[in-house]
C-alpha cells in the first residue's frame, strides 16, 4: 500500500493503560496537523484499555485498533510501522501527551530544512496536576531555535551525551526504512533503533520547542526494584558500542565508559535489595563487575566517565562486596 504523501502516523503501544489513554489519544487528535493516523496496539489489556481504545475510534475515524498478543512495546511498535499508512512516523507512550502543534511544528522544520527525523524538547509532568514539574529546554512554546546537524554529530553530541528517546521524534517513513526495534531486550531497545539508523540520516533537525509531555510513571522500566531484565541496558550498549566502533572508533571511549555507567547502574539496583536477596543475584552481579572491566579498559574510556565514577568504579572491580554494602547503606541512610 502506497503510504499517503503528507499522512504522519502516530503509533501508540498500551499494556493496561485505561487510566491514561484517553488523555493521550486526545492530545494526538487534537494536533493542528490534522492529517493523520492514530494506530493505538493494545497488548491484550485486561482493564477495559481495549474498549475505551475501541470507544475512542468510534469517536473518530482517524483511530485504528490493533489487538495482540501480549509481546511487549518494542513488538508493538514494530507493528505499528508494518501497518502504517502515512509518510511520516511518530511514537507516543500511552501515558505521555503532546502538545497541540508539535506535529505541525515537527513537519514544517523536516520540510524546511530537508531533514530525516527532527528532535523536539520536552516537559516531564506527574499527570495529576497538569502542569510541568520540569521542563528540558524553554517555557515558551511560541519561542523555540531550530539547528541542523548530520549523523556522526547527532551521535556524538546527542546519542552519546543520553538523548536516546524515540518518543518527542517525527521520522520519514523512508529513513526508518526496515531499521526495527529489538524485541528481545526491555530496556535500551530505543537508543539501538535509532543506533541502527544512523546509515540512513543525512540530516538531523534539533528544536528546543518543547512538545512532548512525558509522565513521571512510578511503574516505568527505569524506576521498578531490580529483575534481571535490568541487564539488558548493559546488553544494549554492549550492542551499541559495535555500531559505534564501526562508525565512528574515536568515539568509541564514549560508548565504553556509557557500557561501564550502565552497569555500575545496575550493580546499584542490585545493592538497594535487601543482603540475603542480593545473594540470589551474584551471577548478575559477576556480569556488571564484568561489563565495567570491559568498558575502562578500551584506552580513553575511564576519562569519559562522569565525576565521581572514577572512585566507584575502582571500589566496585577491587571489592565488589564492600561496595555493594557501603552503597545500600547510603541509599537506606539518604532515604530516611
Amino acid at each position: 500500500m502506497a503510504a499517503n504523501p503528507e499522512k504522519i502516523s502516530v503509533i501508540i503501544p498500551v499494556y493496561n493503560g485505561a487510566a491514561w489513554l484517553e488523555t493521550c489519544v486526545r492530545s494526538v487528535l487534537a494536533q493542528t496537523w490534522q492529517d493523520l493516523e492514530v494506530l493505538i496496539l493494545d497488548d491484550s489489556s485486561t482493564d477495559g484499555t481495549g474498549q475505551l481504545a475501541e470507544r475512542l475510534a468510534k469517536g473518530d475515524d482517524r483511530v485504528r485498533v490493533i489487538t495482540r498478543e501480549k509481546r511487549g512495546v518494542s513488538s508493538a511498535r514494530n507493528e505499528g510501522i508494518e501497518k502504517s499508512e502515512g509518510s511520516y512516523l511518530a511514537f507516543v507512550d500511552a501515558d505521555d501527551k503532546i502538545d497541540r502543534k508539535m506535529l505541525e511544528i515537527q513537519h514544517e522544520i523536516l520540510k524546511k530544512e530537508n531533514c530525516d527525523l527532527v528532535l523536539c524538547g520536552y516537559s516531564v509532568w506527574d499527570g495529576k496536576s497538569g502542569k510541568d514539574i520540569e521542563n528540558s529546554n524553554n517555557s515558551d512554546n511560541s519561542i523555540y531555535s531550530v539547528k541542523t546537524v548530520d549523523s556522526k554529530e547527532y551521535l556524538s553530541d546527542y546519542l552519546l551525551q543520553g538523548s536516546t528517546r524515540c518518543w518527542s521524534v517525527l521520522y520519514r517513513k523512508e529513513t526508518v526504512g526496515g531499521v526495527r526495534f529489538r524485541e528481545d531486550l526491555t530496556i535500551g531497545e530505543d537508543m539501538l533503533f535509532l543506533m541502527e539508523l544512523l546509515p540512513n540520516l543525512k540530516r538531523v533537525g534539533i528544536t528546543d520547542y518543547p512538545g512532548y509531555a512525558y509522565r513521571i510513571n512510578p511503574a516505568g522500566a527505569m524506576l521498578r526494584p531490580f529483575s534481571p531484565s535490568y541487564m539488558d541496558e548493559i546488553k544494549s550498549w554492549r550492542l551499541a558500542g559495535e555500531i559505534v566502533k564501526k562508525r565512528d572508533p574515536s568515539l568509541l571511549p564514549k560508548a565504553s565508559s556509557i557500557l561501564a555507567v550502565s552497569a555500575m547502574l545496575a550493580a546499584g539496583k542490585i545493592a538497594r535489595l535487601p543482603k540475603g536477596e542480593r545473594h540470589r543475584y551474584r551471577d548478575c552481579i559477576s556480569r556488571c563487575r564484568q561489563a565495567v572491566k570491559e568498558g575502562l579498559e578500551i584506552p580513553g574510556a575511564a576519562k569519559e566517565l562522569p565525576s565521581g565514577y572514577r572512585i566507584k568504579t575502582a571500589l566496585f572491580l577491587a571489592c565488589p562486596a564492600v561496595y555493594l554494602n557501603l552503597y545500600h547503606l547510603w541509599k537506606k541512610g539518604s532515604a530516611s
